[in-house]
């Protein structure tokens, strides 16, 4: 006698997967929690409700699918499998049956991984559907194919949690980079407004710092919403003729007194010929000021280079710097966001992450490319990009 479904449903998040992927997969992957007595799926894709005639909603009620779905001899073990995942820190796999809500039984096959042990274990799964010959050639390329999937999706997932706690952390960082500022010129306005000041020089020193905390924020506010734009494909460009040189030198006067604050040696050189770059202007600046404030806010001692030089039918940029270097397995995942060296509220440096992002985006929209050399920690960072040159024919 087959239990009946508890029909409250519940919701839970489903992570965002490509469909793409998803729609070969002759089976659904899942999330949930588990414990000793119950089974509690979080999100669910993939072919659920193809493979079994029950709803999306029926598999996210606690349990439905332990007892109403799977065969009733085979629960108990299906149960004991899920508890033994504790301690397993690679996926494991089991094979049963099930019973569609047209009554068919179906063989699958489940494979599960530990996202975390704590309280309640957390999981996640894959189920696919097996072919019943099972002792033909037909069917052992059928496994295979569905073990290969598995495998994929399992990477793909894996992916997905890492960049679900990137965020996390990237928003709690974030929260701690807003507050910060704003805590500052609230405390300095707040000494202003009481009069809690002994002379003019101390009143400027409260102004000031009070001014430089509201730079500061301004910049983090938008980090947000270029990076916003950006995605949202609302960032437009004008492409004009950019004098190199001038722009440079731009650049070493904007930050000429932070690096001299931190002792650092600023240098900035073009080629010896004038250069000009098809781009847009305002956006290039933009790169070289993140990529700049950068080099300088990493770098404790030594100095920042910043040159352009022809290269082929475009100009290469280049800030190089002696500060304290990027670990060579962190170089490749720099550009994508959310992500940074130190992600904790509590790091030395502070800055919400997206500057690289922004610069890798604002480069290629400009038709060039971006790329990152370091010999690992300690060693300096040289950042390169590259943007079309100007050529006499588009004057």
């Amino acid at each position: 006698m087959r239990r009946k479904a508890n029909r409250k449903f519940t919701t839970g998040p489903s992570p965002k997967v490509p469909i793409s992927h998803l729609r070969k997969i002759p089976g659904f992957l899942y999330t949930a929690e588990v414990s000793a007595k119950d089974f509690k799926p979080q999100s669910c894709i993939g072919g659920f409700a193809s493979l079994t005639g029950f709803s999306l909603q029926d598999f996210l009620n606690r349990d439905f699918y332990n007892t109403s779905v799977v065969k009733q001899n085979d629960f108990k073990r299906l149960q004991r499998f899920r508890n033994s995942i504790a301690h397993k820190s690679k996926s494991r796999g089991i094979n049963y049956h099930i019973i569609s809500n047209e009554g068919k039984k179906l063989s699958v096959s489940e494979h599960v991984i530990l996202l975390r042990n704590d309280k309640r274990r957390k999981l996640i799964g894959g189920i696919v559907t097996l072919t019943e010959k099972s002792g033909s050639k037909r069917a052992n390329s059928r496994l295979e194919k569905d073990r290969l999937r598995f495998e994929k999706i399992e990477e793909l997932n894996k992916h997905l949690i890492e960049i679900n706690q990137l965020k996390d952390e990237f928003l709690a960082n974030t929260s701690h980079e807003l507050r910060t500022p704003l805590n500052s010129i609230i405390g300095f306005l707040t000494l202003i407004t009481e009069g809690y000041y002994d002379s003019d020089d101390e009143l400027r020193l409260f102004t000031r710092n009070a001014l430089d905390s509201s730079y500061h924020l301004l910049s983090v506010i938008n980090d947000l919403l270029d990076i916003s734009r950006i995605e949202a494909g609302k960032v437009q460009l004008q492409i004009e003729r950019v004098y190199v040189d001038e722009l440079l030198r731009e650049i070493c006067s904007l930050f000429k007194v932070q690096a001299d604050q931190k002792g650092l040696d600023l240098e900035c050189s073009a080629n010896s010929s004038p250069l000009f770059a098809a781009a847009d202007l305002r956006k290039l600046r933009q790169v070289l000021i993140n990529l700049t404030g950068n080099a300088i806010k990493f770098t404790m001692n030594g100095k920042v280079e910043i040159t352009a030089e022809p290269q082929n039918g475009n100009l290469r940029f280049a800030v190089k710097d002696t500060g304290i270097g990027i670990p060579k397995e962190k170089q490749e995942k720099l550009f994508q966001k959310f992500i940074q060296i130190d992600g904790s509220t509590t790091r030395k440096f502070g800055g919400t992450g997206l500057g690289l992002v922004i610069s890798k985006h604002l480069v290629e929209m400009m038709g060039g490319k971006i790329t990152i050399e370091s010999e690992g920690l300690g060693k300096g960072t040289t950042m390169h990009f590259t943007i079309p040159r100007w050529t006499k024919e588009e004057e």
